[in-house]
Formats: structure tokens, C-alpha cells, sequence
């Protein structure tokens, strides 16, 4: 019987934060059973810290334009972390200590910076040892206040995220550790094409037509139903499958506009649990460069064109794509419908994009970071 027991500390800002979570839960138990590890919130629901991050982030990054770059911008400023940590440190530290001291971990990993704080505050008086450390879920253009605490342990997803704790936030080098990208192996797994054409039978597809997959993460991408909208307004050739998250509102718009223009192949999914069959399918896909997204394609070996990136912190992510020949940058519905027509038509797309795929390093061994962690 494992004597570790771990608390996984997340908060619901986009999907990557969690995803990470529970590819890691999986891979620890994949190497000890016997393991417990429990997923939190870091924050307590209807609070403050709930309202300004979660639903802040939310809104300022899916319908306030402009919002988040400035908040992005300020975050680089110690005394707006202080003073937020100020703020939020009446509600925080005792919900943390409650639950710290009931479950009484040996190990506590941290996947969002707002939380690491006051975690750091609340471990100084638990009286037995446990260890902390953060996963740093920014790959490359990482935001400042993931490493305001210097004394902590992290870890980072490439050299330039461990070169911004180092040389920009001054965290010592040996407290920063580089670990391959979370992410849940069935995006790692190939398929042939007796069963791609079985995935698409199985999801309504013809399985003789190109597909588009359009994704943004938990709240669906910005902007697919002016994507959309040029498909019909140009009679694509191509089936377009949209995954609307839990935006509703979009899934429900997007189905009238199915009903109302039935030449269009369209197909509308919710949240889904199935997106790596969704992704394996498609031929190129339309997405927002959240990390999660971003890998989980890239890992599939398709071709994305990035419509949007959230200022800075996805700023990486993007540079990443296209550094590599396998994304572009498009912002307007129109163009990106010309640059899909122009990629599916292309002859030589597939032995380019081949080409260009095997040029791309990824380390996505979840089971690597999780004997990091058991070995603590």
C-alpha cells in the first residue's frame, strides 16, 4: 500500500489547467494503484477568487475585447500580485488550510499560479512536511505571476518558459525543471485508415469527404460561426465540425443555421469527451492557441490555422505553429476559409505536411513527470 497521497490544487480558467490535472491523476495511478490522489479547486465556490479568475477570465477572454491585455499587462507589476494575494488571503488561506489539514497529503502539486500563494502561506504552519510543487501550464510565453514565490519548486514545459523563471522572474535554476507536455495519450495513439473511415461512419461523416474540425477549448472558439457562414456563403466542398464546449447559445445558433442552409455539411458537437477521435478524423482544424488545444492537434499530426491567440501568454504557442510549417495565423473568417480551400485542394498537402510534422520534437510521456513526483 502507497504511503504518498496527493492533492491536485487546479481552477477552471480555460481547459488546460485541469486537462493537465487529470492526465498526471492517470499516469500516477498507471505507475502505483495503490496511489490516492484527489483533484481541488483551489479556490471556494461563489467567492471572490472564484468570480475574479474563473468567470473573470472567462469574460475577458471571450467577450470583452481588450480586457485581457491589459490585465495580462498589469500582472507583470509585484504590487498588483501582492495586493490581489491581500485581498484574496482572508477567504483563500483558510479553505486551503481546512481541506490541507483534513486529507493530509505528503505531496501537493499546484496547477494554477493564483493558488500557489497562498498554498506556500498555509504549508509554513502544517505541522509535518509535505511537498509542493507547481506545473506550469504556459508552454512558452509564460505570464510573470506563475513565478512570483522564488522558494518553490516548478515545472516548466520548454526551455524558454525555464529561461523567463530564470533569467526574467529570478527563480533559481535548480528550483525550475523542464518535464514533457501533459497530455492524455490517446491523442498519441495512430490509427489506421480502416478505422479513420470506421471514426467517421461512427460520428455521421462521409467518409469519402475532407473534414475541418473547428475547437477552442471549454468555451468553444471564438468566431466559428463567421467561419461558418463563409462555408456556407462559398458552398464548401468540405464538412465542417464544429465542438461548441459549453457555449449553448453558440451550439443552439449553429444548429438553426444548419436548418437553414442544408447544403452545408455541418456538424455541431457540445463538450465532448471524444475529441481525440474528432481530431484524428479531420484534415486540418481551425482553433484558438490555448496549450491543451494546440499539442493535442499538433499531436495528431494535423494542420491548424490559429484564429486567435489570448494576448502574450498564447503569444508562444502561435510562434510555435507556424515556426514549424504545420499552423498558420489567420484572423478573418474569409481568409482562413480561402487558406482551408487552398490546403484541402492542394495535391502535395499530405507529403508536405509529412514532411514538416517530422521536423516537429514533442515529448508528451505523462508517465516520465509522474516518477518525477513519486520519487519526491
Amino acid at each position: 500500500m502507497s504511503n504518498k497521497k496527493f492533492l491536485f490544487f487546479y481552477l477552471n480558467t480555460g481547459a488546460g489547467h485541469i486537462s493537465a490535472a487529470k492526465v498526471l491523476a492517470a499516469a500516477m495511478k498507471e505507475q502505483d494503484p495503490d496511489i490516492e490522489v484527489k483533484m481541488l479547486n483551489g479556490f471556494c465556490s461563489r467567492k471572490l477568487g472564484h468570480f475574479i479568475f474563473e468567470k473573470g477570465y472567462n469574460y475577458s477572454t471571450n467577450y470583452f475585447k481588450g480586457a485581457f491585455p491589459i490585465i495580462y499587462d498589469l500582472g507583470k507589476y509585484d504590487w498588483l500580485q501582492s495586493g490581489l494575494k491581500h485581498i484574496l488571503g482572508p477567504e483563500t488561506r483558510p479553505y486551503l488550510r481546512r481541506i490541507i489539514r483534513k486529507e493530509h497529503p505528503t505531496d501537493i502539486v499546484c496547477f494554477h499560479f493564483a493558488v500557489t500563494p497562498f498554498l506556500k502561506d498555509v504549508l509554513k504552519n502544517i505541522p509535518w512536511k509535505v511537498n509542493l510543487t507547481v506545473i506550469v501550464t504556459d508552454p512558452f510565453t509564460v505570464p510573470y505571476p506563475w513565478f512570483y514565490e522564488k522558494d518553490v519548486n516548478y515545472m516548466v514545459y520548454s526551455n524558454e518558459a525555464k529561461a523567463i523563471a530564470v533569467n526574467e522572474c529570478h527563480v533559481p535554476e535548480k528550483n525550475v525543471q523542464v518535464i514533457p507536455f501533459l497530455m492524455n495519450s490517446k491523442f498519441r495513439a495512430s490509427i489506421t485508415e480502416e478505422e479513420k473511415t470506421a471514426l467517421r461512419i461512427k460520428h455521421g461523416f462521409d467518409p469519402d469527404k475532407k473534414i475541418v474540425l473547428l475547437v477552442g477549448g471549454g468555451e468553444g472558439l471564438p468566431g466559428a460561426t463567421e467561419i461558418v457562414n463563409n462555408c456556407i456563403l462559398h458552398k464548401a466542398k468540405f464538412a465542417v465540425a464544429v465542438i461548441c464546449g459549453r457555449d449553448k447559445v453558440k451550439k443552439k445558433n449553429l444548429s438553426l443555421l444548419r436548418l437553414a442552409n442544408p447544403h452545408i455539411d455541418l456538424h455541431i458537437f457540445g463538450f465532448v469527451d471524444f475529441m481525440d477521435e474528432l481530431v484524428k478524423i479531420c484534415d486540418c482544424a481551425v482553433i484558438k492557441a490555448g496549450p491543451a488545444t494546440l499539442m493535442e492537434v499538433l499531436a495528431c499530426r494535423k494542420p491548424v490555422i490559429i484564429c486567435k491567440y489570448i494576448h502574450n501568454q498564447e503569444l508562444g504557442n502561435m510562434h510555435f505553429a507556424v515556426r514549424h510549417r504545420v499552423g498558420y495565423f489567420i484572423r478573418k473568417p474569409r481568409a482562413i476559409y480561402r487558406k482551408i480551400n487552398e490546403l484541402l485542394n492542394d495535391s502535395s498537402f499530405d507529403e508536405k505536411m509529412k514532411h514538416w510534422f517530422d521536423s516537429v520534437v514533442l515529448d508528451t510521456d505523462a508517465s516520465k513527470v509522474a516518477r518525477l513526483l513519486l520519487s519526491k
